[in-house]
Parts: C-alpha cells; structure tokens; sequence
C-alpha cells in the first residue's frame, strides 16, 4: 500500500490494531474524541469506559497478563487522571506492559507565569509526574511524530523488563492529517529504544506471563476457605480458572484437572482485584474461552475502594466470582458490600456459616454465567477470619488499607 493522508491519531489506532489490540480500557472525555472516532472507522477495537483512571489501568494489566500483548489504556486529561499513577506503578512493579494514551483539550503554549491564585484550571502534567512510574512519558507536540511515538510505545512496553509507556496527545494535533506510509517511522525522541520494525508481534495469545505468588507470611499453610476455594474452583472441571488474588493461594492444580492460572500482585493498591478480573475475563471472552472460569479472591479492607468498576461490569456484560473474605469483626458497619453489590445491578449472597460456602460458590458460578455479571459471595464467617491473618479489629486497622 501507498502513501495515504489520514489523520494523525488514524494511523496510531491502525498501529494499535496491528499490535493485537482489540479493547481500549479508559475514560471518555472530549479530548479523546478524535480517537473514538478513528477507532470507529478502523473497526476492530472496542472500548470499555472504567468508572475511574486508575480503574482503566488495572482492567488493561489483567488483559494484559492473560493475552502476552500490551494492554491498551486512554484516559482524558483532568483532575481525575491523576489516579491513572496507581495503576502506572503496579504495572512497573509487575513488569506488566501497557500504553497509555492521554487526551488533552488543546496543544496552546502555557500561560504566561502569573500567581497560582489567579490561574484558570490547568490539568495536571501528566506527563511529567508519570515520569517516575513508567518506562517512558512522551508528549506529542508534532502530529508526524504520533505513528512513531506509538509504534516505539509498543516496543519499549515489551522489550527487556515489560512495563507501562505514556504518550500524551493533544486532540487538535491528533485530528491533523499527515502522509502515512510502509516507509521508516518518524525519528525516534531522545532516550527512546530502536523503531519497531513492521512484522514483529508479542507473544502469542493465552500466555502466561511468568509472576512470583506471595508467600504466606504466617506460614500456616492453607487455610480452610482458600482450601475449599480450591477444591471448587481446581476439580471435576475441563474449563480453566483464573485466580485473581492477593492472597496466599492454597494449592496448585490437581492432576488430570483444568489448568488454574493465578494473577497476583507483588505490590498493588488496594481494591485492583475487581478491574484486573475486568480485564482477564474480556481477554479471555475475545479468544473465545467463553467457558473459562474467573474468579476474585479478596478481603474486605480493599474492596469498597474500587467496588464500582462491577458497574462497568454489569454494563459491558463481564461475569465473575467475587469471594470476599473475612469475620463478622472486620466487616465495616457503615458498607454491605451484598447490597453495594445489588446496587451496581449485580447478584450477592452472605455466608455466615461455613457450611454454606460450598453451596453458596456454586449459586455464585451458575449465576454469573446466566446473567453475564459479576456474583459475590461474602463469606462472614468466623473461620473466614484466618484467610489472610488479618490485623486486630480495632480504630485504626479497620481502615488501614493496603497493610
């Protein structure tokens, strides 16, 4: 194919495409527009609106890890985005590739240096702050340059130690029609890795990619409700199952059974479980393993604090298993997290009798699979307490987040 003139951005989606991409995990804004719009043109891209940055950035790691390609993650520049970095450093912690697109309004110089006080709104610097939590932060201010900025994203993303790349592109640059052709890619910035050469693609899709469990600090082995997780979710199935947790896992996949996959994190936020499941079942669900099981494995300290992403799964047709663990003493008396459930338009069921996990699960996975939405099972109890040794329930534990 010859020289063509398109639009800037319509050649980095036509990039995005040739990369394996086939969702776009973000939040919608005005300055993405151009984007949305080449990637309607393109065909072949969906995307799923997060209820936040960081939200987005968690969804495409968990599609990530589970197809080998670089996730895809396009966020509008504003207050907001800022929690895009959250995301940004798990996925380095992880060695997790990623792009990240963020869309801002306009390209016009800064305003002239005047008190803070008397500024109009700015948004963030993007680019500078995630200077620190990426593998590399470009901000596109020459509209030829946005094909080779993307392709060398993808590249850098990939090579070495994996991990996320930024590229900031203002909506009036992105809509500018360049000449896009088979020929060499616009010159590399300064400090960026070799151009990608067309042909070479990223691991084949269903790879795992290779990540280290924690450990079970208390060294207490497994514990009784990740034991009967395991049983239900590792025996007496032909589908595989996909693990996302944060807790110690109670056993590797049985002989002659599915394939059980776990996606952990060395060091994330607290509530990535929900989004990352986002992720993995969209990637799973794209090739076509419709049958492949996903479920979440969380306590209850870091659920509330991402628990609206399952709006977005209810709204996108996502389904999964939340299994969320822990005793009547570590429940927070001001969020049920079965009603917060309902609320989002998903289906949720108490266990207060360890009895009743088993039955309860199993409700949970025939649920999930006819309504096409995440079902939670709260298992409350006290047995459940030992699930992740938590910490003494007392005024500063209970919203100790993160330890």
């Amino acid at each position: 194919m010859g020289a063509r003139r398109i639009p800037a951005v319509q050649a980095a989606v036509e990039i995005m495409k040739d990369e394996g991409a086939d969702t776009v995990f973000g939040c919608p804004g005005t300055a993405l527009l151009p984007l949305y719009a080449a990637m309607e043109r393109t065909g072949g891209i969906a995307h799923l609106s997060a209820g936040h940055a960081e939200g987005a950035a968690h969804m495409a790691d968990g599609w990530a890890r589970t197809t080998g390609k670089a996730g895809v993650v396009a966020v509008a520049a504003g207050p907001g985005a800022v929690r895009l970095l959250s995301g940004l450093y798990a996925a380095r912690q992880d060695a997790v590739p990623l792009v990240c697109v963020t869309g801002r309004e306009a390209s016009a110089p800064p305003a002239p240096a005047i008190p803070l006080r008397h500024a109009g709104y700015r948004p963030p610097d993007l680019v500078r702050l995630a200077g620190a939590v990426t593998k590399r932060a470009e901000r596109i201010e020459d509209p030829a340059r946005i094909p080779g900025a993307f392709r060398e994203a993808f590249q850098i993303a990939r090579e070495g130690r994996p991990g996320p790349v930024l590229i900031d592109v203002p909506a009036d640059l992105a809509g500018v029609e360049i000449m896009c052709g088979p020929g060499p890619v616009a010159p590399s910035a300064p400090g960026a890795g070799p151009a990608l050469v067309d042909g070479v693609r990223s691991p084949a899709p269903g790879a795992v990619l290779p990540l280290s469990a924690p450990a079970d600090p208390a060294g207490t082995g497994a514990h009784w409700a990740l034991a009967e997780l395991a049983a239900l979710f590792g025996g007496g199935s032909s589908a595989d199952t996909y693990v996302v947790s944060g807790l110690p896992e109670a056993s590797a996949s049985r002989p002659g059974t599915a394939r059980r996959h776990r996606v952990p994190r060395r060091n994330g936020p607290p509530g990535w479980e929900v989004p990352t499941a986002i992720g993995v079942r969209k990637a799973l669900d794209s090739r076509g393993e419709r049958a492949a099981e996903v479920v979440v494995v969380v306590d209850g300290r870091g659920f509330p604090l991402t628990a609206g992403e399952l709006a977005a799964a209810a709204q996108y047709e996502v389904p999964f298993v939340v299994v969320l663990l822990g005793g009547a003493e570590d429940a927070d008396p001001f969020t049920d997290p079965v009603k917060l459930a309902e609320a989002y338009g998903c289906a949720g069921r108490d266990v207060l009798d360890p009895a009743d996990l088993r039955s309860a699960v199993e409700w949970a996975r025939k649920e999930a699979v006819s309504t096409r939405r995440p079902v939670l099972v709260e298992v409350r109890a006290e047995r459940a307490a030992d699930a992740y040794d938590g910490l003494p329930a007392d005024p500063v534990h209970t919203r100790a987040y993160g330890t």
